[in-house]
């Protein structure tokens, strides 16, 4: 009888031990960095804002390019994963970018009356263009294990936008008057009581496209609040490919808007031969901070 029950004894002494070795693995795994404490989620959602600093490069020759702009936006992000490091990152950003510039036009009409006055001026024209995006954004997202708390990410994609609104600021400066059929710049404009005129939050969406696509580029992390909800912190370069300038709603020569500048001498009025398409695309880095689930 003994010969029959040893085996029998060996066979649960051994899945006892066993048993203990396989919970000894799982808590020494869920200590170790680098592993997940919980079965990674395959669709997580997340809000987060987006301040961002903002600005244009011109490529026309004509146009100058005068500096930055700090904005806000939002945003909704959903990332898709598809493997264990990888995602499909997509979403919807609401933002505004834009920035400074300085152009030389001609306008029609004395400052103090352009309703009842023909005249033709050449003015120089400092800008501040505020755009106003609802994009759609498509990338690639790679993502670390979580190590302590922390998981880090990167990205890299396109975003197709639609313009809402654009609005400027503009400081326009009279500088010369046409008394002449032919424009040439006849003389200084010295006579008006104000040589500078500023407007305020001007709509200008016929001058901008109404469409852009961006390429985007992105790093950043995730923090482990509790669970599977983690605050995001990111940075992402999100570079304009296109021209966002609408020269369509100019005049057929472009004669009476945009003019190409020559050197000006105080002795000198210049003379503006011809007018130019204006080719400028928009830059801004965006800044996230927001919460996932």
């Amino acid at each position: 009888m003994s010969i029959h029950k040893t085996p029998t004894f060996l066979l649960a002494l051994s899945g006892l031990f066993l048993t203990f070795d396989g919970v000894a693995q799982q808590n020494n795994a869920s200590s170790r960095p680098g592993l997940a404490r919980y079965e990674e989620p395959r669709f997580r959602m997340g809000l987060h804002l987006l301040p961002s600093i903002a600005w244009l490069d011109a490529r026309d020759g004509s146009t100058v390019s005068d500096g930055s702009i700090g904005r806000f936006g939002f945003g909704f992000t959903a990332d898709i994963m598809f493997a264990d490091n990888y995602a499909i990152g997509t979403g919807v950003n609401v933002f505004r970018n834009g920035g400074k510039m300085t152009s030389i036009e001609r306008l029609t009409g004395d400052p103090l009356d352009p309703a009842n006055d023909t005249t033709q001026f050449v003015v120089e024209r400092e800008r501040t263009l505020t755009q106003h995006w609802v994009e759609l954004p498509v990338t690639f997202k790679f993502r670390t294990r979580q190590i302590g708390h922390i998981t880090y990410w990167g990205q890299f994609g396109l975003g197709l936008g639609l313009n809402l609104r654009a609005t400027a600021d503009d400081l326009v400066k009279y500088r010369f008057r046409n008394d002449s059929e032919v424009f040439v710049g006849s003389e200084w404009v010295e006579d008006l009581e104000t040589g500078e005129i500023e407007f305020k939050d001007v709509p200008v969406e016929d001058e901008v496209a109404l469409m852009r696509a961006a390429m985007i580029l992105g790093l950043g992390i995730e923090y482990n609040l509790s669970g599977k909800t983690a605050l995001l912190l990111g940075a992402t370069f999100n570079n304009g490919l296109f021209n966002v300038a609408n020269n369509r709603n100019f005049g057929p020569t472009l004669d009476e808007e945009h003019l190409q500048s020559l050197p000006v001498s105080d002795t000198a009025v210049p003379l503006f031969p011809e007018g130019y398409d204006r080719k400028m695309v928009d830059n801004a880095i965006l800044l996230s901070l927001g919460l996932l689930f």
